[in-house]
């Protein structure tokens, strides 16, 4: 994230395996909803809060006006320029997904999708394969009125796989361990046949396009950019304006679930200080605030609205570039992690808003996740006095007047890249440049412009430091798996780096990841997981620095809408208490 723009490092949005059915259940930390001190207060712990209402007491109709910080042209979630939870937002009314999660983050078939799932697993001897069977409802259909079938999941499986030239593919974890999609009993069974097994399985097909876009590059390139043409949801597509900045969509006539209870859903994009105005004017009825205390409480100060929290699946982290200069000598980035006070930096941020901000001991779980541990050790720990020593050690010598360090007539300087504009994520990077000052480090903040910033800087390589937020869920592999992995090699033999900004690899830790995916058992996939987070400690690879709470800013009569945590929102429940 940019500032507070969600980048998703992974393949596709966060979803958690069943606990009966399938093989991996992840429960998320409960925190408070809030709702200003007094109801703050009285609330109760929750994994979500979202003013759950039965959609029977609500009333039917109205139009919500929701505010988005951004406007992308590419609408395709699994396309490398629609990585962002705002497409995630606006498709999950649209699209169909295979699984659905609760506020616990535990995923079960969405019954107006798939009626039911079968797994068989590789026997204990390591014969057969693993195999899901989707039995898919019958009713769900495109809004072209074309059945939903297994032709849908082959050829997206296809497509995603990466070995088909042309597709500008987010990523292939999963999709590239798929021997064969075929036709079960019926059109509407999908027989899935992995290769290789597949612990994380059901973060697959999520959202799951139409196989007329995903059959050839050209479709899946240009067929859901500024335009949304085919959707299956509770809601419709009902326009685009760019020039307003403007999606709109409608309640579908054509669906075969419970009927959405709103008439329409209107989608603004506008500047993150536009949107808090916006939100005091009666503009808008909801967004999604930054980690922001000046827009925490401004938002809060609304006669008729709210900030609900939950505790988001989601951590900040500072990345360093392993292949700069100066950052390919892991005793300097060691020197970085232990110079740099995260609990300082964690406090800063929260600022008024009352959540827990323990510094994060794991790149890959979350405290209150199954098999969660603080892998840390010593790299984590703020010991400004230890990290000197390792400058020390590496050449750099720090002059008597206790100023930059040198070595060889060259100072030790990095650039720390932040979104130009986002006072937040400045004063973030004042914070750390005052600290690492202390142990002789230079770092100059350089703002650039946050749609600039990871196109042109961050996943080219040009860069030395830079925060953002890792947007996650129930599948700690499958959703950042290419972030910590070791590169492919292009056709002209470069490395290609993929969603690794940090560039920095280990065969060990790739052994450690893909043990991790294939492990069945959860108890021994913890251990891989586990295995994999320290040798990321140990090779200096990304500061983590605390777990993000989810705010978000909505209209008090509006319900089942909110901070959602780890679940997933049921768009066609969404109303108002009283008619509008």
């Amino acid at each position: 994230m940019l500032g507070d723009r969600r980048v998703r490092p992974g393949t596709s949005r966060a979803v958690a395996a069943a606990a009966s059915v399938l093989l991996i259940a992840v429960t998320v930390t409960s925190c408070h909803s809030s709702r200003g001190d007094a109801e703050s207060e009285a609330a109760t712990d929750a994994a979500s809060a979202l003013n759950p209402t039965d959609r029977d007491d609500l009333a039917q109709g109205g139009t919500l006006r929701w505010g988005l910080n951004e406007f992308p042209a590419q609408w395709n979630p699994h396309h490398a320029d629609g990585n962002l939870s705002t497409v995630d937002t606006v498709m999950a009314a649209l699209m169909p997904a295979p699984f659905h999660t609760d506020e616990d983050g535990i995923a079960v078939p969405d019954p107006d999708y798939v009626d039911d799932v079968d797994v068989r697993t590789p026997d204990d001897d390591g014969g057969g394969k693993q195999v899901v069977t989707l039995h898919l409802n019958p009713d769900a259909h495109w809004s072209d009125g074309t059945p939903i079938t297994w032709r849908d999941y082959d050829s997206m499986a296809r497509a995603l796989a990466g070995k088909q030239p042309g597709f500008r593919i987010l990523g292939a974890v999963g999709y590239d361990r798929i021997a064969s999609v075929r036709a079960g009993a019926d059109d509407f069974e999908a027989v899935i046949t992995f290769d290789r097994p597949y612990a994380e399985y059901a973060s697959l097909f999520s959202p799951l396009l139409p196989a007329e876009y995903t059959a050839s590059a050209e479709k899946f390139d240009a067929g859901y950019r500024e335009d949304i043409p085919v959707t299956a949801g509770p809601f419709a597509f009902d326009g685009i304006d760019p020039s307003a900045q403007t999606l709109t969509l409608r309640r579908s006539d054509d669906w075969w679930g419970a009927p959405a209870l709103l008439d329409r859903i209107i989608f603004r994009a506008m500047a993150p200080e536009a949107l808090d105005s916006a939100f005091l004017d009666g503009g808008i009825d909801t967004y999604a605030l930054p980690l922001d205390s000046a827009s925490y409480e401004r938002a809060s100060s609304a006669a008729d609205g709210e900030v609900r929290t939950a505790l988001a699946p989601d951590y900040r982290h500072i990345t360093l570039n392993g292949q700069s200069d100066v950052l390919s000598d892991v005793d300097v980035r060691h020197a970085i992690f232990q110079g740099v006070d995260r609990r300082v930096l964690a406090e800063a941020a929260f600022g008024a808003i009352d959540r827990p901000h323990e510094p994060l001991g794991n790149h890959l779980l979350l405290p209150g996740h199954r098999g969660y541990a603080d892998n840390s050790g010593e790299w984590g720990d703020y010991d400004p006095e230890h990290a000197k020593k390792l400058l020390d050690a590496a050449g750099w010598r720090a002059p008597a007047d206790g100023a930059t360090r040198t070595r060889d007539g060259a100072p030790l300087s990095v650039d720390f890249l932040v979104p130009r504009g986002h006072r937040p994520a400045q004063d973030e990077a004042e914070l750390v440049q005052g600290m690492l000052a202390e142990i002789g480090i230079d770092v100059r903040i350089e703002a650039v412009s946050g749609d600039e910033l990871f196109s042109n800087y961050v996943l080219p390589g040009r860069y030395d430091m830079v925060a953002f937020v890792n947007t996650g869920g129930g599948f700690p592999l499958s959703e950042t798996l290419q972030q910590w992995s070791g590169p492919v090699t292009r056709a002209d033999g470069t490395p290609k780096w993929r969603a690794n900004v940090g560039r920095i690899s280990t065969p060990e830790i790739d052994a450690a990841l893909d043990k991790g995916l294939e492990t069945l058992d959860p108890g021994e996939a913890d251990e891989r997981i586990n295995e994999a987070d320290r040798l990321l400690w140990e090779a200096g690879h990304t500061l983590p620095l605390y777990q993000r709470p989810e705010l978000v800013a909505v209209r008090t009569d509006i319900a089942n809408l909110g901070a959602v945590g780890a679940g997933s929102l049921d768009y066609a429940d969404i109303g108002f208490t009283d008619q509008r």
